[in-house]
């Protein structure tokens, strides 16, 4: 059976080197209200979808207002949600129904676990807090798919031969 929709394998190196970067200033980002001032534009406008309010009277000519925006948080985003989809989604290079198969339920169980973490999330965290718990929650479905696929193809058929080798 052909798996369609895969990358061709050569995308998991480029994926990796997209979200190793990516991953790490996001976290820069968020742990420490980190920016890159060469990502910070001018907009010739008023631009409504920012986290920054305007005050003042309804008089004001919004063709005079202008709105910067730092876009590090944008490239970081970004480029950790292609990069990890690109390493999720490549072929490996023996592509069959066993791979399939453990691609298959390693979604599934990421996804199970993955809201499963969100529901206790929703319970137990509240406020602004539960922001960064949506935030995280962007990534963490590819990443448990990612740790768990991994994990069966490659990592757990050397530990059981290593257990039989001993036995």
């Amino acid at each position: 059976m052909e798996a369609r929709f895969l990358f061709p394998h050569h995308y998991k190196l480029i994926g990796w080197i997209i979200a190793i970067p990516s991953l790490v200033l996001g976290l820069f980002i968020m742990l420490g209200n980190f920016e890159l001032d060469w990502l910070t534009v001018k907009l010739p406008f008023h631009y409504y979808f920012t986290d920054t309010f305007t005050f003042g009277s309804s008089k004001v000519n919004t063709d005079e207002e202008v709105s910067v925006l730092n876009l590090t948080d944008e490239v970081a985003s970004v480029g950790t949600i292609i990069g990890l989809l690109f390493v999720a989604f490549s072929r490996v290079k023996i592509e069959d129904e066993y791979v399939s198969k453990i691609r298959l339920e390693s979604l599934q169980w990421a996804i199970y676990l993955n809201f499963g973490l969100l529901i206790l999330a929703t319970i137990f965290i509240h406020g602004s807090a539960f922001f960064n718990v949506i935030v995280y929650n962007m990534f963490t479905p590819l990443l448990f798919f990612i740790i768990r696929f991994h994990y069966i193809l490659f990592i757990k058929p050397s530990f059981e031969a290593s257990k039989q080798l001993k036995a």
